[in-house]
């Protein structure tokens, strides 16, 4: 009897393993497994590559994160670099991300709030950086507040307040949380802003449970494909696919959730290539440049 439960129980796990490396669900979530391609080291001057547009498969913006300079880096598809462009009036207090609307304006995302206690949140527009003739550009704020936050920090279980991640649709920026709540709480929180400048009260507008893992559950970046309308955020272990959605309702369509195979470091840049590979930037560490990576979802 011993033997067959120990032969049942083997059979079973060798099965669950197997399945898991074809498609899955899991918490509503179809699962996929794909493979990231490294394209190349990312430049000296971007140590701390925190958001990306793709402008054209061979030109890539991305920025640094907190305290660096207030700068936009044009890459190559191998990571080298080809420009720099200056924001001449403002700050980078914390930068991370980047989006762009049909209209060619970019957005600069300056609401990272590691300790969820900053009152000065705000996205810089430019205009597009490609048509920039000069190394410097202006830039317009929309400041704003989020309507659900009335303490600066709030307690560090409720600290989920910290935006890294935005994408432009509709004529609104949509920002999502990377939860740094202790202990970790698992969800994502969607915001809604209007995409011009001035001062602003960013509406809640949904919420998402990933996952009670760190490296699984906490957004760093996110990215629209404006032909598909295929929503994607990103987090250090996997990507999250939302489509056929209803309206701007994103956590309400398909989800799909593409797991990486093989390990990265901090990765916190994504952009779309086409309707079906991205780019995803990674962060340097002790040992290492960060990297340039590509994911092809139809793999």
């Amino acid at each position: 009897m011993r033997f067959i439960i120990c032969s049942f129980l083997l059979l079973s796990y060798l099965f669950i393993c197997g399945c898991d490396k074809k498609t899955t669900s899991h918490a509503g979530f179809k699962v996929k497994h794909v493979h990231i391609e490294t394209m190349g080291e990312l430049p000296l001057e971007v140590p701390e590559s925190s958001g990306l547009i793709v402008t054209s498969p061979n030109r890539i913006w991305t920025h640094n994160d907190s305290s660096n300079p207030n700068e936009l880096y044009l890459i190559d598809s191998t990571g080298v670099l080809q420009r720099t462009l200056m924001i001449s009036n403002a700050t980078n207090i914390d930068w991370e991300d980047l989006a762009i609307d049909s209209n060619g304006y970019v957005y600069i995302n300056d609401a990272g709030n590691n300790n969820n206690d900053r009152k000065d949140l705000k996205i810089w527009r430019i205009p597009h950086p490609d048509k920039a003739t000069g190394n410097s550009t202006f830039a317009h704020a929309i400041a704003f507040t989020l309507e659900d936050q009335t303490e600066f920090p709030p307690p560090r279980s409720n600290r989920n307040f910290c935006i890294e991640a935005i994408i432009w649709k509709s004529d609104s920026i949509f920002m999502f949380t990377k939860d740094r709540s202790e202990p970790l709480t698992g969800y994502t929180k969607m915001y809604g802003v209007p995409a011009s400048p001035g001062s602003h009260t960013a509406k809640l507008l949904d919420s998402l449970y990933i996952g009670n893992r760190n490296n699984h559950s906490r957004v760093t970046g996110a990215d629209i494909n404006f032909e598909t309308g295929e929503v994607i955020l990103l987090t250090r272990s996997h990507l999250l696919s939302f489509t056929n959605y209803p309206g701007n309702r994103f956590f309400k369509g398909e989800i799909t959730d593409y797991r990486f195979i093989e390990r990265v470091g901090q990765v916190e840049g994504v952009g779309f290539i086409n309707g079906s590979s991205l780019y995803i930037s990674e962060e340097s560490d002790e040992d290492s440049r960060g990297f340039l990576y590509r994911v092809n979802l139809a793999q």
